[in-house]
């Protein structure tokens, strides 16, 4: 061979880190922030969202207080910082979650056989509207997906609680975000919601 073993070794374990770093880069990572209003028959709620990867946040205040949603490797969470507490959460509903199959909104709505019903500009956003049924929860849903971004930015979900607005501004795909907006704060006292169940039986 006539190379030091040493010398082979090392910048292959510099590759590797590159390699990666440079495939999460290309393929995996997705980023994106917006400010979410839902309304729920008289209910209002706005929330400013942010999603990388697989980790999410979301920053709602309602009636003054403000509370956090989050979901990174650890699980998810709900953070109060005025309280610096947070709760674990066994599940999250759909009023905590960002909008789903985000990073590939068109091939989602191509798997769902989801139905072109018409066009519409919304917010100045020239956007296609288009109707499908929810796997999951069987609603009906009417989503206005920005043609240009092929991201829905005014989402009607048909469901057994009745109409759900859900309306987005200010999208900002590949948004730079750290990844310490999707951790709790070290000093914050985390309250297992399963372990309370436990134990109060």
């Amino acid at each position: 061979g006539g190379l030091d073993p040493a010398f082979v070794l090392e910048p292959v374990g510099v590759g590797l880190v590159l390699g990666a770093c440079a495939a999460a880069a290309g393929a995996e990572a997705f980023s994106v922030s917006y400010d979410q209003k839902v309304t729920l028959g008289r209910q209002v709620m706005t929330s400013k969202v942010s999603m990388k990867d697989k980790m999410f946040r979301i920053d709602m205040t309602a009636d003054g207080q403000t509370m956090a949603t989050l979901h990174n490797a650890s699980g998810a969470y709900t953070y109060m910082p005025a309280e610096g507490m947070a709760m674990k959460l066994s599940a999250l509903n759909p009023s905590q979650r960002p909008i789903e199959h985000a990073d590939n909104y068109a091939q989602y709505l191509q798997e769902q056989h989801a139905e072109r019903i018409g066009t519409e500009t919304v917010d100045g956003h020239p956007c296609e509207i288009y109707r499908f049924t929810d796997p999951d929860t069987g609603d009906l849903v009417t989503a206005w997906v920005w043609t240009e971004k092929q991201f829905p930015i005014k989402l009607e979900i048909d469901g057994a609680k009745g109409k759900i607005l859900v309306e987005i501004q200010n999208l900002q795909l590949g948004a730079a975000l750290p990844d310490a907006l999707f951790e709790l704060p070290a000093d914050v006292q985390v309250m297992d919601m399963g372990n309370m169940f436990q134990m109060g039986q």
